[in-house]
């Protein structure tokens, strides 16, 4: 049993953005903020807590970052439409184009059914067994997160491509602090990361959901660890605290 992360702080600074669709964008990104114990709404918040060359030994070492360059096509890809983790997204697409089929929500066993007709559609029967293993580790973690009190009982994640969105808008604020952008540039990607969490999400609960489970299929290796309990606590706080950006803007701009 995963020991329940301590309730994280939500920080904002009074420069920052509270309103409008800036301040939005930032809250995309807001949960990691809330982890890190940084501001949501601002690039070069009061809590700043490193300096130049420490946030880029961070960039080299976590995200293999070495210049603006790199920063910048980095961005880039976790901006695009082509999620970091595909096999998950594709076993998700099958879900949701089934539940189309049948006009109804799929069980576990229809859905990796499906999974195995598509793998034998396309001559990919070598990649099933690792599918069937990410349906399995995706359904653990949406009955953990519904006993949790992130999602609805019998509800499912679309996708999990907040995942990157989310670290779009915290990695634009890294290259301002490592001195690879400027605060204005690393704005306008922020405020396409918001554009982009818009046309795939419909709610602040939902971006959330998605955003946990990328998270954990990267890192938690199923242990419910604090990869698990960390952002969870993050929703909680967000979805709770009076001052939340999640509860004074509308999802939908």
């Amino acid at each position: 049993m995963a020991v329940p992360a301590a309730s994280p702080r939500l920080i904002a600074d009074p420069r920052g953005h509270f309103f409008g669709p800036m301040a939005h964008a930032y809250a995309c990104g807001a949960q990691m903020a809330v982890g890190n114990e940084a501001p949501w709404n601002i690039v070069f918040g009061s809590c700043s807590c490193c300096g130049v060359a420490e946030k880029r030994e961070m960039l080299r070492e976590s995200w293999g970052v070495h210049d603006p360059a790199e920063w910048r096509s980095t961005l880039e890809g976790l901006l695009d439409e082509r999620s970091s983790d595909q096999g998950a997204t594709l076993v998700m697409e099958i879900r949701w184009q089934t539940a189309q089929w049948y006009r109804q929500p799929i069980d576990p066993a229809t859905w990796q059914a499906a999974v195995g007709d598509w793998c034998r559609r396309n001559g990919q029967s070598d990649i099933h067994g690792p599918l069937i293993e990410t349906v399995e580790r995706i359904l653990r973690y949406e009955a953990r997160l519904a006993a949790d009190g992130v999602l609805p009982y019998g509800a499912v994640i679309r996708d999990m491509i907040a995942y990157d969105f989310g670290r779009a808008v915290n990695f634009a604020r890294w290259g301002v602090h490592a001195e690879y952008t400027d605060p204005a540039t690393a704005e306008s990607s922020i405020l396409h990361a918001g554009a982009q969490s818009r046309r795939f999400y419909s709610s602040w609960a939902h971006l959330s959901a998605g955003y946990i489970l990328g998270r954990c299929l990267r890192f938690d290796e199923d242990e419910f660890g604090p990869f698990y309990t960390g952002p969870v606590a993050a929703h909680h706080a967000l979805m709770q605290d009076p001052q939340s950006p999640w509860l004074n803007l509308p999802f939908q701009m």
